[in-house]
């Protein structure tokens, strides 16, 4: 073949490939031809469903030293971006820290890592979601394609906080206020806000009429607390779980345990309401761990001992030294107290760092059992290393429970459908977006379970 017949091949091919982009483009590339479409296109290439950029909304904004509702404008998106209307948003304690926090912060940023809306617009390249989709916002991504995804722990997805640009660690502005100040979107999600912008990986079609407030629950709290007895650690039915934290994680974990048939789930928890609610959501038993001070390891212990100590007949030795008190304990611990950022309205944890918590957690366990993680320590814990080595428990970093969003939140929609799940017993106070920094604050103070904010 000669160099002129390659090359008119080669010019052949890659006329048929920008073709097929322009038929899989859809309506995006048909509408280009219109000068109106093209200047609206000149602002906003990836958007297909009309003009995007400059539309006006409004939201929380962290910035400076301040946190109030601003209005903001929108920015251009990325190709791989998709612009959400909100519709429900709950504040994760997480955020409480740096939302409320007086040291001025040098940019703006619209804070949480979660949400739930319908699609208003898609970037050119997005295949996962369409217009008018009603997509749970993930606090994890899940690309496929990564290490981690192919390796079967999309909960780790390598994407997730990061900006999915190549080359490009941190997520780009999504809007600016009227004094043209750029505003991000906390961990590239925000969601406190009419406007949501994400990358797709993050978003999850959910096919269901369910309240939207119930179904935002599922981008981060109750999902990751049952994704905890599910997804990654997987309770028995029969066994004995223990959950450290009665807040909304706590209580999904604590769903689990009923869900999953344990043998009995005890909650532990300082405040009064929070063990009453967890008795309602599945718990057999509640503990408050400043009433039981040094014994509370001891008393799971105790509890978990099982109906006799005959080890041929499969029971668990109930002495209190070397073998038999490692045997005694839960067969699956989750530690979901985190550390307490402000000193609460209600009863005070007994470890505000949690590190002690994450001790007794640790403790609580029996050996082979199983420990998960979830609650935040900003300081180190240490374990002796004898045990480490030899009791084999083991350890389960808690990052959304092991929750593969893709997989698991359908599961969770069907289940909340048929009330195996409850998660509209767990929203204990509705919001307006003008109300958010209040829903931050409650959250803070831990005077409500759940607090959903509602756009209208």
């Amino acid at each position: 073949m000669s160099a002129q017949s390659r090359m008119k091949r080669l010019v052949s091919r890659r006329q048929a490939l920008r073709t097929g982009a322009v038929a899989l483009g859809g309506s995006a590339a048909f509408l280009a031809g219109s000068p109106k479409t093209r200047a609206q296109n000149a602002q906003a290439p990836a958007v297909l469903t009309g003009a995007q950029t400059g539309r006006t909304f409004r939201g929380i904004v962290r910035y400076s030293n301040t946190l109030d509702v601003q209005q903001m404008r929108l920015l251009a998106i990325d190709p791989r971006q998709v612009v959400i209307r909100s519709a429900a948003v709950a504040p994760c304690y997480t955020i409480v820290r740096g939302a409320l926090a007086t040291t001025p912060i040098r940019r703006a940023e619209v804070p949480n890592h979660c949400g739930f809306g319908i699609v208003e617009a898609v970037g050119a390249m997005v295949k996962r979601v369409q217009v008018g989709d009603r997509v749970v916002v993930a606090g994890t991504s899940q690309c496929g394609q990564c290490y981690q995804c192919l390796h079967g722990r999309p909960d780790y997805c390598q994407f997730t906080f990061f900006s999915n640009s190549p080359g490009v660690e941190a997520f780009p502005p999504f809007a600016e206020m009227r004094d043209g100040t750029r505003v991000y979107a906390q961990a590239g999600i925000g969601g406190m806000s009419e406007i949501m912008t994400v990358f797709e990986e993050y978003c999850v079609p959910v096919f269901s009429d369910l309240p939207a407030a119930e179904l935002t629950l599922l981008g981060d709290q109750l999902a990751s607390g049952f994704a905890a007895g599910h997804a990654d650690v997987h309770f028995e039915p029969g066994s004995d779980v223990v959950v450290f934290g009665a807040g909304p994680v706590g209580l999904g974990a604590i769903q689990a345990g009923r869900v999953t048939g344990a043998g009995q789930v005890i909650a532990i928890d300082p405040i009064k309401y929070r063990r009453d609610f967890a008795l309602k959501m599945g718990a057999t038993m509640a503990l408050d761990p400043v009433a039981e001070g040094d014994g509370l390891v001891e008393r799971v212990r105790e509890l978990c001992k099982g109906p006799n100590d005959r080890r041929f007949a499969g029971g668990v030795s109930w002495g209190r030294a070397g073998n038999a008190v490692m045997a005694r304990g839960a067969d699956f611990v989750v530690e979901a107290a985190g550390i307490q950022a402000f000193p609460p309205k209600v009863e005070a944890q007994p470890d505000p760092t949690n590190v002690r918590t994450v001790q007794q957690a640790w403790d609580c366990t029996r050996m082979g059992g199983h420990v998960m993680l979830m609650g935040l320590t900003l300081q180190p814990v240490s374990f002796p290393g004898g045990a480490l080595a030899l009791l084999g428990r083991t350890i389960h970093p808690g990052q959304q429970g092991g929750l593969h969003v893709m997989r698991d939140i359908p599961r969770y929609v069907k289940l909340i459908e048929k009330g195996k799940i409850d998660a509209k017993s767990v929203i204990t106070k509705r919001y307006t977006l003008d109300e958010g920094r209040q829903a931050i604050q409650d959250t803070a103070d831990r005077t409500i379970i759940t607090g959903v904010i509602e756009f209208t």
